[in-house]
């Protein structure tokens, strides 16, 4: 969960603004200037039930409460503010009361709202907070990724497969990356190409920002990809070397500004948003530092909490926190090797209902297997399921 601020330091005209924004709260009309009126009549635009359902659901709440039935980031400002054509506006506002709403009240989609796609699993940093420190996925070694079971990279034509699948079936959210460094995929370029033609509300790339070349930068503002998060911990280099192990702090800063000046002279009107995100779990770290540093080379600034993202397995039991995880309503991780699974949390995929190398999504999303780990959250009984009964999400 996000901590209780989000700092923005860039309007989405890229105008400098000094704003201070919560992490979290529920947006009014006036955040997206419509009008109750005006949504309740963009019910023509949609033929299923289910998506009018949603929008009497928001018009509801707007009149009744004078916000929107789920909560509102930044990341909804920067799209809105971004998008200019009304229509768009409206299906964007029913995709992510799906993508909040859905989960919290354990609503099952037919398909999952959010796909996560892993181009690898490989990763070139060893974070001293990351599952990519634990020699049961990675092997011994750095350099020879010694661990041939869990390590690889996706190839193209499994990642065209997911892609298809995803656009026909109506997912709302791509994210790219996920235990590893998704832009050492030599032919990461070429998945982001491929993305180009597919309508998605978001897509993110999550990377540690290393590998950014120029090649690299062209392709995604050439894209429709419109969330690029950068995880970074630090301001200085010192810190980053001690929290980022491997990374080069001057490198990230040059590819930093590498892209920030390619959208500047080639793309001016691009719709991507650069993002740092920082994990806060180390005595050195200070917000405010941190903040100040980097708000001038990004367009948002924010901090995670700390998850205890690794050795999963031997956390203790966390027997107090017996509720039913949001996931399993939201979204589904296919990695390299095409094996599926429901959270990254779980990075030895103990929990994989399947793999999309010999089924769909869909019938993965909706299989027995699924359904019968939803009904044991359901049924309270999570704290009899490992990982799930030692998870601290």
């Amino acid at each position: 969960m996000l901590k209780d601020f989000y700092k923005l330091n860039k309007t989405p005209d890229k105008k400098q603004s000094s704003s201070t924004h919560k992490s979290q709260y529920f947006g009014t009309v006036e955040n997206f200037n419509l009008n109750i009126s005006e949504i309740k009549n963009a019910k023509k635009y949609f033929l299923k039930e289910e998506d009018n359902k949603i929008i009497d659901d928001i018009c509801l709440t707007l009149e009744k409460n004078n916000r929107l039935p789920f909560s509102w980031t930044h990341q909804e400002n920067f799209y809105l503010n971004n998008c200019e054509d009304f229509k768009s506006k409206i299906e964007y506002l029913v995709y992510r009361y799906k993508f909040k709403v859905y989960p919290e009240k354990k609503y099952l989609s037919n398909f999952p709202t959010h796909v996560l796609i892993e181009p690898a699993s490989i990763c070139n940093l060893r974070c001293v907070m990351c599952y990519q420190m634990d020699n049961k996925f990675t092997g011994d070694d750095i350099k020879k990724n010694s661990n041939k079971e869990m390590m690889g990279k996706m190839n193209l034509e499994l990642f065209k497969k997911v892609i298809d699948e995803c656009s026909k079936e109506g997912a709302g959210a791509i994210s790219l990356g996920s235990r590893g460094e998704p832009m050492i995929n030599t032919k990461f370029i070429d998945m982001v190409n491929y993305l180009r033609d597919k309508k998605f509300y978001d897509i993110k790339i999550n990377s540690n920002g290393s590998a950014i070349t120029e090649k690299i930068s062209h392709a995604i503002l050439q894209s429709n990809i419109n969330i690029l998060v950068i995880s970074c911990d630090a301001n200085d280099p010192d810190l980053y070397s001690k929290i980022r192990r491997g990374g080069n702090f001057k490198k990230l800063l040059k590819n930093i500004e590498l892209i920030n000046r390619i959208r500047k002279s080639d793309y001016k009107n691009s719709k991507l948003e650069i993002r740092i995100s920082g994990v806060y779990f180390h005595p050195d770290q200070n917000e405010n530092d941190f903040y100040n540093f980097w708000k001038d080379k990004v367009d948002t600034v924010s901090y995670v909490k700390v998850q205890n993202r690794w050795d999963t397995y031997n956390n203790p039991k966390m027997i107090e926190k017996n509720n039913p995880c949001d996931f399993l309503w939201e979204k589904l991780y296919v990695w390299w090797d095409g094996t599926t699974n429901p959270c990254d949390e779980d990075y030895l995929s103990l929990l994989s209902p399947g793999n999309v190398n010999n089924n769909s999504i869909k019938n993965i999303w909706n299989s027995k297997k699924f359904n019968d780990l939803r009904e044991l959250h359901l049924s309270n009984n999570r704290i009899n399921k490992k990982p799930c009964d030692r998870c601290g999400v």
